[in-house]
């Protein structure tokens, strides 16, 4: 019978990891292909802690890493990857397990994930070993959408605008839309400000944009104010395809729809587990 361990992932270095993560994803949903820049800027924006989290060893050898997130007394499992030779026969349950009780011994309330919906084995998974769904998370694209705006954007301090998110924004949203998350992102990502909305956009320069973060304060909403917002950034930046990352609550679909963005397919599950 083989035998399984866990050991830190700061004993590894960044390029191994890199390759393990990408090798622990494939036959995935979405194609994954982890370079160390990449997974650099995830550690860093996400608070992924290398201390607590961990490389799944199979008879001491590495065939799987799970990323785990640190904020107060909230973990966060930011990503789990298991190599397609070892994914059978209970190796996820068991890895779950260890980081659920490791999170306990550290003194954590909360353990939270996002997992993409279509993807049944992975949230049967979660479920078995605790977790609950809290909501459904939507991603939308649009391709070069042909806008007219009067109005001007005000370029702001992306620090500026998680200050909003963190006061103004749902308490419980996905760890990606969080301010602490926000607070992360640094050119060339860009945030903006419309009256009483915000919104937070990677690289406008290249074709391909995401919109990272829409807020709309709480005295202005109702207005239609996301979508004067999200037609102001179309006309200033023309000829691109805007993407929204299925990590946006499903109840903040009418900002997007509003301006005609189209559904994408996968979406995933918002999930939660107290310790």
């Amino acid at each position: 019978m083989s035998s399984l361990s866990l050991k830190p992932t700061s004993e590894f270095t960044i390029p191994f990891l890199a390759d393990l993560m990408t090798r622990g994803f494939e036959g995935y949903f979405v194609p994954v292909q982890i370079t160390e820049a990449i997974l650099l800027t995830m550690l860093r924006r996400d608070g992924v802690d290398l201390t607590a989290s961990r490389v799944l060893l199979k008879d001491n050898e590495a065939v799987g890493v799970a990323l785990v997130a640190r904020r107060g007394w909230t973990s966060r499992l930011a990503a789990m990857g298991i190599v397609s030779t070892a994914r059978n026969g209970g190796t996820g349950t068991w890895a779950m397990e260890q980081l659920i009780q490791e999170a306990r011994s550290r003194g954590e309330k909360e353990m939270v994930l996002e997992v993409i919906e279509q993807n049944t084995a992975g949230v049967k998974l979660y479920e078995k070993v605790g977790f609950t769904k809290i909501r459904r998370l939507v991603g939308y694209k649009i391709e070069n959408p042909q806008t007219e705006s009067a109005h001007d954007l005000e370029e702001i301090d992306i620090r500026d605008l998680a200050r909003q998110v963190t006061y103004h924004g749902m308490k419980d949203l996905p760890w990606q839309l969080s301010g602490t998350t926000i607070m992360q992102h640094t050119p060339p990502s860009r945030a903006f400000r419309l009256n009483d909305a915000y919104c937070l956009i990677s690289n406008p320069e290249v074709t391909d944009v995401s919109i990272s973060s829409v807020l709309v304060k709480a005295r202005s909403r109702g207005a239609g104010l996301s979508g004067v917002l999200m037609r102001a950034l179309f006309a200033r930046f023309p000829n691109k395809v805007w993407h929204v990352s299925p990590i946006f609550p499903e109840e903040m679909s009418v900002i997007f729809e509003q301006v005609g963005m189209t559904r994408e397919t996968l979406s995933q599950w918002q999930m939660a587990l107290k310790l």
